[in-house]
């Protein structure tokens, strides 16, 4: 049992290793020697649990998608405390979210492992409709379009870093930023809410 254990570390500290290398260099510029070195073992142990740097790289998305398809059992039904859970669940795994700056910039339309990938967004969209269906969110958001509006409204303030600084003068990792970011997700969630009501009329 002490072996199996000791591999299953390793193999998580490799893993760990190369989304910090795929988050600063891209998959193009990340290298495997550089991910053993991170990870403290020598290429020729890295090559033994990982064929390669793209089966490294299916690795790491096998085990993001799985960390983002259990976090839907903890997700809150309305939108508001949605767009927040996820929103908050992003700094979690910021290296994630500057590797997907570099995939955008450097694959364009051919993204690695694509398939699995709409699997996993395909349940995270299931998910919001079976939300909209008890009630939980508005009836005329198509759940595709409010999944997309999720990505933009959590991860963009964080991904595009020099833009938040830019625009709010904060540094969108300090505790203010998150604070107030998260108070506008709320009231933006909620600005829906009065549609259709005539003014001074009642809920």
């Amino acid at each position: 049992m002490g072996k199996v254990r000791d591999a299953e570390r390793t193999r998580g500290r490799i893993v760990e290793a190369a989304v910090r290398e795929f988050a600063e260099k891209g998959f193009a510029g990340a290298r495997v020697e550089s991910i053993g070195r991170r990870a403290g073992v020598n290429k020729q142990l890295l090559y033994h649990y990982f064929g390669g740097k793209e089966d490294l790289f299916r690795e790491v998305v096998e085990r993001k998608i799985e960390e983002r398809l259990g976090r839907l059992e903890g997700s809150p039904d309305e939108l508001g405390g949605l767009l927040e859970y996820h929103f908050e669940g992003l700094y979690e795994d910021l290296d994630w979210i500057r590797f997907l700056t570099w995939e955008a910039a450097e694959r364009g339309d051919e993204p690695l492992l694509e398939e699995e990938r709409r699997e996993s967004i395909a349940r995270q969209v299931g998910d919001l409709r079976e939300k909209r269906a008890r009630g939980d969110l508005p009836p005329d958001l198509d759940p595709r379009y409010l999944q997309l509006a999720v990505y933009a409204l959590t991860a963009y303030p964080v991904a595009f870093a020099q833009i938040t600084r830019m625009t709010t003068g904060e540094d969108p990792e300090s505790p203010e930023f998150r604070e107030a970011w998260r108070g506008f997700l709320r009231r933006f969630a909620k600005l829906g809410e009065g549609e259709g009501q005539p003014h001074g009329g009642s809920r």
